[in-house]
């Protein structure tokens, strides 16, 4: 199993550099639109902490994998570890998406499905990596708990990596819609 860890280790850590190319892409493009975008700080910040959401799901991955490639690891440490990361990623989950729902309400109609689509995202990306590394931690057989835990990790590093690239993608796509609420004026924001 060592051998699998080490895999997932090295994935995760390319998957870390993918995430700071994307947020640094979807920050560039801003910047070349930036006399154009309605609310340049909400669209920012949520760019920030959905990369950063992202960036903690691959640094849990790499440090988790890192510590069970070593034989000596216990039960409470990877119990730390996973309580740190579930507390932060708590945090950074909310503060997200409350910069995507006060950025949409320029634009209501235009940002319905993203907003949709992302919060199904985060959803999905959260109970999975919360529930199965937690349900891992619980079984009594060493041998149970490396195989769950290797699979809560794979699933959580593929979601992880599917929702930092549709970040881009919807990052693209947010710009866009804010280019918009300052060329035409939005009636859903005097509703």
């Amino acid at each position: 199993m060592s051998a699998g860890f080490s895999t997932l280790a090295t994935a995760s850590a390319t998957l870390l550099g993918l995430v700071l190319v994307a947020v640094i892409f979807a920050y560039r493009s801003v910047f070349t639109r930036l006399d154009r975008i309605a609310d340049f700080h909400e669209l920012a910040r949520w760019i920030w902490t959905s990369g950063f959401s992202c960036f903690m799901y691959f640094g849990a991955c790499l440090l988790i994998a890192f510590r069970m490639m070593d034989r000596d690891v216990g039960k409470p440490t990877l119990v730390w570890i996973l309580a740190l990361f579930s507390a932060a990623l708590l945090v950074a989950h909310v503060m997200e998406t409350y910069y995507l729902h006060s950025m949409a309400r320029l634009n209501r109609r235009g940002f319905k499905n993203l907003v949709a689509v992302q919060d199904a995202l985060i959803a999905l990306v959260l109970a999975v990596f919360e529930v199965m590394s937690w349900l891992a931690v619980f079984k009594t057989s060493p041998a149970a708990f490396e195989l769950e835990l290797y699979t809560a990790l794979t699933y959580t590093l593929f979601l992880a990596s599917f929702r930092s690239v549709a970040l881009v993608v919807f990052s693209f796509r947010a710009i866009t819609l804010l280019e918009q609420v300052d060329q035409t004026p939005d009636s859903s924001l005097f509703t």
